[in-house]
């Protein structure tokens, strides 16, 4: 069983379970998902990230007690990654590092697309020399501004000025991308593959 943790704070069920059931259909592994309190627009900067931290290991730990057998992080930018493979004795995946890591599986210029300043670090550190650039959809400061008809439009504009950067695959740094399936969308409209940092975590999990 995996145990998701969702660091955007929602009531609804099926809202919460989203990126859960985008795994189970992959890959047809059981998913458990909750989310962390009091954040209601997720993580979007260097402070709701630091408040992230002990929600998210507390978060893990609580789903390791419930019997799940590995833990997923829905955050492209890996918040308390290291601090929750520390509080905790099974495997711990990052949806950001996973897709950087699924990337370079299949090009060697990888761009990333993110709703930050910059491409979350850890991301950075892993593309390494494939690296060529960030780029982010004008007016989007949170996921919630992403998944509007209006965020969409920037995100697919944010794209294609990767695409002219010369980038051969786009990481989609945003969970939120997820929220809006917006990975087939890029490839059908720009011809280039975009990397779904879900999906990328299924797949991880799925090749333990």
């Amino acid at each position: 069983m995996l145990g998701m943790i969702r660091v955007l704070t929602m009531q609804d069920k099926a809202a919460i379970d989203l990126h859960g059931r985008v795994i189970e259909q992959h890959y047809g592994l059981p998913v458990t998902s909750v989310c962390i309190p009091d954040q209601p627009k997720g993580i979007y900067d260097d402070i709701t990230d630091r408040e992230a931290v002990p929600k998210i290991v507390l978060a893990a730990q609580q789903l390791v007690e419930q019997g799940c057998t590995s833990i997923g992080i829905s955050c492209a930018a890996d918040p308390a990654l290291e601090e929750t493979r520390q509080a905790v004795s099974v495997p711990v995946y990052g949806a950001g590092s996973c897709a950087a890591l699924l990337a370079l599986t299949s090009a060697s210029r990888v761009g990333v697309l993110t709703i930050l300043e910059e491409a979350p670090p850890l991301i950075r550190r892993i593309l390494g020399d494939s690296y060529i650039g960030t780029e982010r959809p004008i007016g989007v400061q949170t996921t919630l501004d992403l998944n509007t008809p209006q965020g969409k439009e920037a995100a697919m504009a944010a794209a294609l000025r990767l695409q002219e950067k010369g980038a051969e695959v786009i990481v989609l740094a945003c969970t939120g991308f997820v929220t809006m399936n917006f990975a087939p969308e890029l490839e059908r409209t720009l011809g280039i593959r975009a990397i779904d940092p879900i999906v990328a975590l299924g797949a991880a999990v799925s090749v333990r």
